[in-house]
């Protein structure tokens, strides 16, 4: 009997705290924020490890030279990932469109992939995954960043695919 008590205390007592919890608001993040700090420097991180320049001095090939600049690529991605699944959490979904956690997922697949071209130092897939990481980028800015003219909002100084 005394057992059953116990019992019945403990979970009346777990089911106050649940009830406490669920009454506190959930604290809005600055999404912009963790944009600018934390997203895009790391994505230019990445965007630039392999680019194919033509300006005044000729036309060049840039591509990381060691495994720490392969790894730096790599660490790049990885953190975009762990960004992704930051920005999924309520803090920064509320308040957003359903198609929210469609657009942070997909930075998160798209960003896997990103880390599995740098740790295999495939320049192509590099390249051809950063493009494939801009558009991500680009499809949520179209809905959550509008520019005027409706064109996604270009940062300076990323490497972008050409359109």
């Amino acid at each position: 009997m005394q057992r059953i008590r116990m019992w019945a205390v403990g979970a009346l007592a777990l089911s106050a705290l649940g009830g406490c919890a669920d009454d506190k608001p959930i604290k809005v993040a600055d999404t912009k924020a963790m944009m600018n700090l934390h997203v895009q420097p790391e994505a230019e991180i990445f965007w630039e490890a392999v680019q194919y320049v033509s300006d005044e001095k000729g036309s060049r090939e840039i591509v990381p030279q060691s495994d720490a600049e392969w790894n730096r690529t790599a660490e790049a991605a990885r953190k975009l990932q762990a960004l992704g699944e930051s920005m999924k959490q309520p803090e920064y979904a509320q308040g957003k469109g359903a198609d929210w956690l469609a657009f942070t997922q997909g930075m998160v697949d798209v960003a896997g992939q990103a880390e599995q071209a740098a740790l295999t130092h495939s320049k192509e897939k590099v390249l051809e995954v950063g493009g494939t990481l801009y558009n991500v980028c680009s499809a949520c800015h179209e809905v959550y960043m509008p520019s005027p003219g409706g064109l996604a909002p270009v940062v300076a100084g990323a490497n972008r695919p050409s359109s």
